[in-house]
């Protein structure tokens, strides 16, 4: 069975990790389908090219919440994305760098990952720690795995 993958919100992860956790979900059966906005098109499109999976372009909003509402799993960051698959009950994997993970409520559907460094760069478009940043502390495989929890959970199933 092919459980549809939303990628809204990964921008945070760098193009090479994204077209792992693509491939790693391909590879065990499920099918990635890249949604997000006009912003997130031109890479998403250029994953989509790479990994062959599914990249429908920018729709309105109802279109773009009739998209989601046919997938199993979203996979996203603290966007506007998050707070749909919050409002369809969808199964959620929320990657969380710069927020206070006690202040979502996923309603017993989801669960966040963040980076085993912690992120100290609160509120701010990128990241000016000149040490490290933190999403690049947050793996493939945790995203993978939570993604697995969650697909099977999933009613659609």
């Amino acid at each position: 069975q092919y459980r549809m993958w939303r990628a809204l919100g990964v921008a945070a992860l760098g193009l090479i990790q994204r077209e792992q956790l693509i491939r790693q979900l391909q590879e065990n059966g499920y099918y990635p389908v890249l949604l997000g906005g006009k912003q997130e098109y031109e890479k998403n499109q250029e994953l989509a090219a790479q990994t062959g999976a599914l990249c429908p372009p920018p729709r309105s909003l109802p279109e773009f919440i009739g998209l989601m509402n046919e997938c199993d799993v979203v996979v996203t960051g603290v966007t506007m994305g998050l707070h749909i698959g919050i409002a369809l009950s969808k199964r959620i994997v929320v990657m969380n760098n710069i927020f206070n993970a006690h202040e979502f409520e996923l309603y017993g559907r989801g669960e966040i990952v963040e980076p085993s460094k912690k992120c100290e760069c609160y509120f701010r478009p990128t990241c000016v720690n000149p040490k490290y940043n933190c999403m690049e502390y947050l793996s493939v495989e945790q995203i993978y795995e939570a993604t697995v929890r969650q697909a099977a959970m999933s009613t659609h199933s």
